[in-house]
């Protein structure tokens, strides 16, 4: 027997439309220096030892974990579970790539016009959203996702197994996964850049995970400790791996955030949050993008602080607009693959 409909957790929908936020921001900030706009940053977006675009990917890592246990913390039929998995990832990143792929065969008359002599196997990587996970150390037709696609589908397959041995023998994965963490970033061997590796995520994903089943809600104690820890960390430059910092950051903010959006309950405040959370994904696929065409013509230009607010705004409109096309065609997509394989697989009369 199915259970009945899971209440949703607010504070979850929350601290996932800070992230993409914090996200874009960063992005947008980074697009600004590259192509020598402008005389400001806007927002702020950097501390003494990191950026917010870390603290919005540790926070993504963590509330996918967090979703996903409380989701199937206690109804889990695994045939189900990757159905749900391969219906929220890849019929929007497929049409997502496929609108960015066409829009630059337009705009630079090739389909492939930043690298085209990459072997065409690879796009076999685009098709199953490991090419920007892979595209430093195997050439391919990476276009949008970013690394981050490629490491929480690597997540997503590990969390069955996850969610057997947190259940089971929470202590033995919590040592195992401190072990591994700890080994791997004070030995780092792998060519892939050490806060894309997956090992290295496992800690905010399983905090993520722990959280759901064992914490649950975030007390007052909860929320002093990690904001005196995130002042100092925002204050205070110290010299230690940078993956520490961006681990202990995110479980940090994630705290201190979660505390803050237990106490949200006005709907007019709720609704933008849940808004963006609805269509993070489909943000978080093209923003970058949209960013990098909506400042192409003002490369190497001097503007005013307000005209800097002024394509931020501009950005986020048409990054709303096509994010939310996205999401609403990809569903459909997604429905009819649905019905298409229940039919084809459905036994004949």
């Amino acid at each position: 027997m199915l259970n009945e409909k899971k209440e949703r957790l607010f504070y979850l929908d929350f601290i996932r439309a800070l992230s993409v936020l914090s996200i874009v921001i960063f992005h947008f900030n980074a697009s600004l220096g590259s192509r020598s706009i402008g005389v400001i940053r806007i927002f702020f977006d950097t501390y003494a030892n990191g950026n917010l675009g870390r603290i919005g990917v540790s926070l993504f890592f963590i509330i996918s974990g967090a979703a996903l246990m409380y989701t199937y913390k206690n109804d889990f039929i695994i045939k189900r579970y990757f159905k749900k998995r391969f219906s929220s990832i890849y019929p929007i990143f497929w049409t997502a790539y496929a609108i960015v792929l066409l829009y630059y065969f337009y705009k630079y008359y090739a389909l492939n016009p930043f690298s085209p002599q990459v072997p065409k196997w690879t796009f076999a990587l685009s098709i199953i959203g490991m090419d920007g996970y892979l595209v430093a150390l195997i050439p391919n037709y990476y276009m949008i996702g970013e690394w981050f696609l490629g490491c929480i589908i690597l997540l997503y397959i590990c969390f069955p197994f996850l969610r057997i041995f947190l259940v089971k023998y929470p202590k033995t994965l919590i040592l195992c996964t401190l072990i591994v963490y700890f080994t791997v970033v004070q030995n780092y061997v792998f060519k892939i850049q050490i806060d894309y590796n997956i090992l290295t995520r496992l800690p905010e994903f399983i905090f993520g995970m722990c959280f759901v089943l064992f914490v649950r809600k975030v007390n007052i104690y909860h929320f002093i400790i990690s904001s005196l820890i995130l002042i100092f960390l925002f204050i205070i430059k110290i010299d230690i791996p940078y993956m520490y910092i961006i681990t202990i950051t995110g479980i940090s903010s994630f705290f201190v955030l979660a505390y803050i959006g237990q106490f949200i309950s006005m709907e007019k405040i709720k609704k933008p949050f849940i808004i963006i959370s609805k269509y993070s994904f489909a943000i978080f696929l093209v923003h970058h993008v949209i960013i990098e065409q909506v400042l192409e013509r003002f490369t190497g230009r001097i503007i005013t602080p307000i005209e800097t607010y002024s394509l931020f705004l501009i950005n986020c409109i048409i990054l709303a607009i096509i994010s939310f096309y996205l999401y609403k065609f990809s569903n459909h997509l997604s429905t009819f693959l649905k019905r298409y394989f229940s039919i084809a697989h459905s036994p004949t009369k």
